[in-house]
């Protein structure tokens, strides 16, 4: 049974951003649009069946074998796998719909059997994460013999290129972190970076150690000063790889995180018990607003276990009673769309007006004006002063406002204005004290005053 899981799980939170950011860039859509009408998967197809070697089961079956079970626990269909003639040791995806594998001679020649699966798993782990189709793009682009280029225009290309050269960077670290979960562990991604770097004698503990330490050399001494990092930029803005050291740096880092804990354990656990080791996903955007019982039935769903529900008095104007107005996620008030252990702490916060009792104890010894400024305004002066009276307020009183030829059409007698403690303009349910000094703002008619 094939693992199905969100490829976002392992997804590197560089890699998203660094393609936001590349989609946010002007002229980006101009380009893609132009690229999708003048770029055809078909041709890599006649490229591969006519030069490269494709393998299968009856042909290099050693190698060909090592891919259905990393497509098994990467949850995709097994891409075809071709072989090039080239003797630098590389491997790479492009494609879109139906995206391929070619590994070169100098891989094979080079790198350890034992290796190839991680290599392997990298390239599935590009199509996991649906790379493909921006990786197909971006190389050509950054290839600059796209003949679809010269048709564009005044598009600026290299704050693209540079852009794309930038993603393409931060999207190895997503299909390392692939590797890592087929592996079980970042070892063999480590050792690829040192052999990509040069090394050539067995592995061992030692040797592993000085890699990494030359990488956290390396970090603290780019961090250390700007112009550092500066340089670091002007280095290697142009480079499609991260650098073999941080890259393995990164890998160690991940699997010592809880997320990479989870995942493996999903992948070892029984088909029965295995989503309970995977975090959920859960944006707050689905949750506020829905019924209160909606939203619960559907986190069990996901299966999130520890809910509980908390009154909340005050919410949107929109809001209904019985919507969830509030989410807390392990104590986060504030919570981010993102992956969430099962075992998640989260609180449902739904909304209930307060009572009219409720709201009198909290206002003691005051009275309720339950209607806005707005509301009092033509209507007849006996009725508004008869309303507060009984209302128990104790000082109200009465002014003459003269109607201008502008307010002819308000009635005499009817209120022109009122204020409450000198405030003339105030909404419903407004809480003053009883000895507030009311007035009353009524039309009279005393000739043609203009204002």
């Amino acid at each position: 049974m094939a693992n199905k899981f969100d490829s976002d799980l392992f997804l590197h939170p560089s890699d998203k951003a660094a393609l936001d950011a590349l989609k946010a860039i002007p002229g980006f859509a101009r380009l893609l649009k132009s690229f999708m009408l003048v770029w055809n998967e078909k041709q890599f197809k006649l490229i591969n069946m006519s030069t490269n070697l494709k393998l299968s089961e009856d042909q290099m079956a050693e190698y060909y074998n090592m891919l259905p079970p990393i497509c098994e626990k990467l949850g995709i269909e097994v891409p075809e796998l071709y072989v090039t003639m080239d003797v630098r040791p590389n491997a790479y995806t492009y494609g879109d719909t139906n995206p391929f594998i070619v590994m070169t001679t100098g891989l094979l020649d080079i790198m350890p059997k034992e290796l190839i699966p991680t290599v392997l798993a990298h390239e599935c782990g590009h199509i996991a994460c649906h790379h493909t189709l921006y990786t197909t793009m971006g190389k050509m682009i950054l290839g600059g013999g796209s003949s679809f280029l010269a048709t564009l225009g005044n598009i600026a290309f290299y704050p693209i290129q540079l852009a794309f050269a930038y993603w393409l960077r931060c999207s190895e670290y997503s299909a390392d972190r692939a590797a890592i979960i087929c592996d079980g562990s970042a070892d063999n991604t480590i050792e690829l970076c040192m052999r990509y770097a040069g090394f050539k004698d067995d592995k061992n503990e030692a040797a592993v150690e000085a890699f990494l330490k030359q990488a956290e050399e390396y970090k603290e001494m780019v961090n250390d000063s700007k112009w550092n990092k500066t340089l670091e930029f002007l280095l290697f803005k142009d480079n499609s790889h991260p650098l073999n050291a941080v890259r393995a740096y990164e890998a160690r880092e991940w699997a010592k995180t809880d997320r990479f804990k989870n995942i493996k354990a999903y992948m070892e656990a029984p088909d029965g018990a295995k989503d309970i080791n995977l975090p959920g996903k859960l944006d707050p955007k689905d949750i506020l607003g829905m019924e209160f019982i909606n939203a619960e039935v559907k986190l069990k769903n996901e299966g999130f276990n520890n809910i509980s529900a908390k009154r909340v008095s005050e919410g949107p104007s929109s809001a209904k009673p019985g919507d969830v107005v509030k989410l807390i996620i392990n104590g986060d008030e504030n919570p981010k769309a993102d992956f969430y252990d099962r075992s998640a702490e989260i609180v449902l916060g739904y909304y209930v007006p307060k009572t009219d009792d409720e709201l009198a104890k909290e206002h003691a010894g005051q009275i309720r004006i339950r209607k806005a400024s707005s509301e009092y305004y033509g209507k007849p002066v006996g009725d508004v002063s008869l309303e507060f009276s009984s209302a128990g307020f104790e000082n109200i009183k009465i002014k003459e406002q003269p109607m201008s030829i502008l307010t002819r059409k308000d009635k005499e007698g009817t209120v022109a204005k009122i204020t409450i403690n000198g405030v003339s303009v105030f909404e419903k349910d407004y809480w003053v004290d009883p000895t507030v000094m009311i007035v009353i703002y009524k039309y009279v008619d005393k000739g043609n005053f203009l204002f």
